[in-house]
């Protein structure tokens, strides 16, 4: 039977959504469950014993990951700036080939890199969108939409969050209100159907007590407080990214840049060990009590350290991950110090744990309506974080524009001095 135009696009939205539900599955299994397998010994021990494996780990599993970067250097390209090459330069075409950097970054979260899963899953997405239009045999706009579609899809998997994916969309990847985003609307959905069936994680960071809604006098000035202090916190995480990119000599081969980085981020998780990996239980932590205001600043600023040393050594892995984690901590970290000076204003300041995800997505990635969205999602507190979401969201957001004009995205990936197809070396 012969396809329509439109039963390709439905045919092609539905695979993608599959194939990308699927892959978050796989990716989940990857860098999770194998990365809880490396770690799951030292996590029990005290200090002394466990300082050999997380110094050890991400050092030699480093290194090896440098060395695969450096001679096979098309897997360090990934993520959501390739995706966005795609999209603007190469008529949705994403090659097959990029599935190496979805596994290498897998491989780095894994190890302990300071790095996250949904990265590379916007980048699964694109990939399988792409190979099937292709297979559908698509027209050449189509083929972009399903691209997007992808993507959104794997944003949808990755965060649990189907409209969020959606918003991601319109707002990162070009997408429009118009007919075509129907077809990204369907793989959105498939996607996170197929992801939550399988691992039934729908609600990762719902809190243990739900929250109360904020009081009035909290939303009309601690939480337009909380925005503008949030876009300079993210200007000063975008600028140590930016400045590790040059840290770390560029005559050094890449194996021996991302060894160095490996070795120093291990070190800081000798003490640190909330600051390894995508960092998801630190959130979790954070939401039901278990960090304390002190820590909250210290791991803040530590987190930011280390995704820069990760990224800025040459590892590969996605940044959605860190920025929340980092959103999670200042959150904590502004909910206890205004409730330690005025405890009234902050009934439940594990309730800005999540806003803070919410306003840091909005500085740092520059994805606001996406950002709010996904974060309510991911907890279920729609009617706590909606309104204070918004207020605060969009302070950040504004504010951010003026400080820095280019989302984390924006900036090269590469460190400095590297043209982005050199073999590393």
């Amino acid at each position: 039977m012969k396809l329509s135009g439109t039963g390709r696009l439905v045919g092609a939205s539905v695979s993608a959504g599959v194939l990308a539900g699927l892959g978050a599955v796989g990716f989940h299994y990857l860098a999770d469950s194998f990365g809880a397998a490396l770690f799951a010994w030292a996590n029990s021990q005290n200090l002394g014993a466990r300082m050999p494996v997380v110094l050890v780990v991400p050092t030699v599993g480093l290194f090896l990951i440098g060395l695969f970067l450096q001679k096979f250097p098309a897997s360090r390209f990934g993520g959501v700036g390739e995706v966005l090459e795609s999209l603007e330069h190469h008529m949705g075409r994403v090659p097959i080939v990029r599935i190496l950097n979805v596994i290498m970054s897998g491989l780095v979260l894994a190890v302990g890199g300071s790095v996250g899963p949904e990265g590379p899953m916007v980048q699964l997405g694109a990939l399988a969108g792409s190979q099937c239009g292709q297979f559908f045999r698509v027209t050449k706009a189509q083929l972009l939409t399903l691209t997007r579609a992808g993507a959104s899809a794997g944003i949808a998997a990755a965060f649990r969050s189907p409209a969020g994916g959606v918003l991601l969309t319109l707002e990162i990847f070009g997408a429009r209100f118009n007919r075509d985003l129907t077809a990204i609307a369907i793989a959105s959905g498939i996607g996170y159907l197929v992801r939550t069936s399988i691992l039934g994680d729908a609600y990762p960071f719902r809190p243990a007590v739900i929250p109360d809604a904020l009081p009035t006098s909290t939303l009309l000035w601690v939480i337009p407080l909380m925005g503008a202090t949030a876009a300079l916190t993210g200007h000063f995480f975008i600028r140590m990214f930016e400045r590790w990119k040059t840290v770390l000599p560029i005559a050094w081969p890449l194996w021996l840049r991302v060894t160095v980085g490996g070795a120093l981020v291990g070190l800081i998780g000798i003490w640190l060990p909330q600051v390894l990996s995508a960092g998801y239980p630190t959130i979790e932590s954070g939401l039901n009590g278990g960090i304390t205001l002190q820590l909250f600043v210290l791991l803040l600023f530590f987190k930011m350290l280390a995704t820069s040393i990760t990224f800025g050594s040459g590892a590969v892995g996605g940044l959605f991950a860190p920025t929340l984690v980092i959103g999670s901590l200042f959150g904590g970290a502004f909910g206890y110090g205004m409730r330690t000076l005025v405890p009234s204003a902050v009934p439940q300041p594990e309730l800005f744990v999540l806003l803070g995800m919410i306003v840091m997505f909005g500085s740092i990635v520059k994805g606001y309506w996406s950002g709010l969205l996904m974060i309510a999602d991911l907890s279920g507190c729609y009617h706590q974080l909606l309104l204070p979401g918004v207020i605060a969201g969009g302070i950040s957001y504004l504010i951010s524009w003026e400080i820095h004009e280019k989302s984390i995205f924006g900036l090269p990936m590469e460190p400095a001095g590297r043209h982005r197809h050199e073999v590393g070396g």
